[in-house]
């Protein structure tokens, strides 16, 4: 007699399959694509789960005991679904997170453009003031005071 288990949830991510079955105390061993438990059937051997072409994980057994292996399935699958969760969880953090390095990294960027905007402005009126001042026959004294541009006209008349 052969058993067709179904499950609503589709194993996809080998990963969190093999922590599903770690949780609920089954031993693993993986190989390849073949993850194979450590609950043995005495007719077929140990169960294993199967990737299919589509790349879902399958329960690959056949028993005389169908409804063991649907509470098994089903168990599995509850974990499977928590962890699932949990991984699309840190996933979109993660997203988060980097969309928030972006957006603080394009900040920067405009708060160092303005600056060297803002500098040019000022060097660029510093040296307008100085031709004018030159024009009319002044000398100019450039210092600094207070973190600040302190231009002193000067002119001698004899």
């Amino acid at each position: 007699m052969s058993c067709v288990v179904k499950t609503a949830t589709p194993f996809i991510d080998k990963e969190i399959l093999c922590l599903a079955l770690e949780q609920i105390g089954c031993k693993i061993t993986v190989q390849g694509d073949s993850i194979i438990t450590d609950i043995q059937d005495r007719v077929m051997g140990y169960q294993t789960f199967e990737r299919d072409v589509n790349g879902k994980y399958y329960l690959a057994a056949y028993s005389y005991t169908d409804r063991n292996r649907a509470d098994f399935v089903s168990e599995i699958g509850k974990h499977y679904e928590v962890l699932y969760q949990k991984k699309l969880e840190e996933i979109e953090k993660a997203r988060q997170e980097a969309i928030a390095e972006a957006e603080r990294q394009r900040l920067e960027q405009e708060r160092i453009r303005m600056e060297e905007e803002r500098k040019a402005f000022v060097e660029k009126q510093k040296n307008s003031i100085i031709e004018k001042a030159k024009a009319k026959g002044y000398s100019v004294k450039e210092t600094m005071a207070n973190n600040k541009i302190k231009l002193v006209l000067v002119r001698y008349t004899y």
